[in-house]
């Protein structure tokens, strides 16, 4: 069921100024309602207007897939395919290795690394899988399957060395779609440390960028909402998330500076339900 709500109904957003240009050829996907719903927003300089639609399974998170122009969904046993016209929903048929697998409660950050055209998924409880689509490399016997890599850690040279990460949130640079890209970048937030993190893949390695802030004054998250980045070509990488400030009724839509962390809020989204986002370049 596809349902339109505007700044007229339950969904009432107050958007800032920064909203205004420079968003309106991309378009944002969101969970809500505990991963039931899909919400999309046709235009990101215009995120009160949505669309909703109903999934007939709960997803923990979503990533647009730069190569192919689809959306995905991770369940937690199960990789989809998802419609966000209709909702309908195409199971991949991943195979989930035997320790593949990340805690129940936990967040689950997900991202398409455009290099290799495969999925990452990390809990906040640590565990770090790659999901390696059908049809993945020359023959790899990884194809169709979701394997374990090392658990995130901060390094020792760190300034958050010692600090057990909770990361919530990820995203790759170099997101051009229709093509894979030449290099890339994986950025996570952590809502332990409020920062904004490089992560070294296969390697779980992390390593601090800056702390979140805005306005001059540092910024703690929940975690909760999403993160992903947006190219329109390579060396040009648009980040965006949907995070709740700790004391915050609801949450809101948000730019990050990649070099800095500095946050600036495009929207409050009217709600605090959030636990997943992605963006994409324009109609899917």
């Amino acid at each position: 069921m596809i349902r339109t709500i505007t700044t007229a109904s339950v969904l009432a957003l107050t958007t800032g100024a920064a909203s205004a240009g420079g968003h309106s050829g991309l378009m944002g996907y969101a969970l809500a309602d505990n991963g039931q719903t899909l919400v999309v927003m046709p235009s990101l300089s215009d995120p009160a207007t949505v669309e909703t639609v109903d999934l007939s399974v709960p997803m923990r998170a979503i990533a647009y897939r730069p190569v192919t122009g689809e959306l995905v969904g991770f369940s937690g046993g199960s990789v989809f395919n998802i419609d966000p016209m209709t909702g309908t929903l195409n199971d991949l048929g991943a195979t989930f290795m035997e320790d593949a697998a990340i805690d129940a409660d936990a967040a689950v950050a997900f991202d398409f690394n455009n290099a290799i055209d495969a999925v990452r998924a990390v809990g906040s409880d640590g565990t770090n899988l790659v999901y390696f689509p059908e049809g993945f490399g020359d023959m790899d016997d990884r194809a169709g399957s979701v394997r374990k890599f090392t658990d995130t850690f901060y390094g020792f040279d760190d300034p958050n060395f010692g600090e057990v990460p909770e990361v919530f949130a990820n995203a790759y640079t170099n997101a051009v779609s229709g093509m894979t890209a030449t290099t890339t970048k994986q950025y996570v937030l952590d809502s332990q440390t409020n920062a904004l993190v490089s992560l070294a893949n296969n390697a779980g390695e992390l390593s601090s960028v800056g702390y979140l802030e805005m306005n001059g004054e540092a910024v703690d998250i929940l975690p909760v909402g999403g993160f992903d980045i947006v190219s329109p070509e390579e060396g040009t990488d648009l980040a965006y998330a949907i995070l709740q400030k700790d004391g915050a009724a609801t949450a809101g839509l948000y730019a990050i500076d990649l070099e800095s962390a500095v946050l600036t809020q495009l929207a409050d989204l009217g709600r605090d339900d959030f636990t997943g986002f992605a963006v994409s370049m324009g109609a899917m």
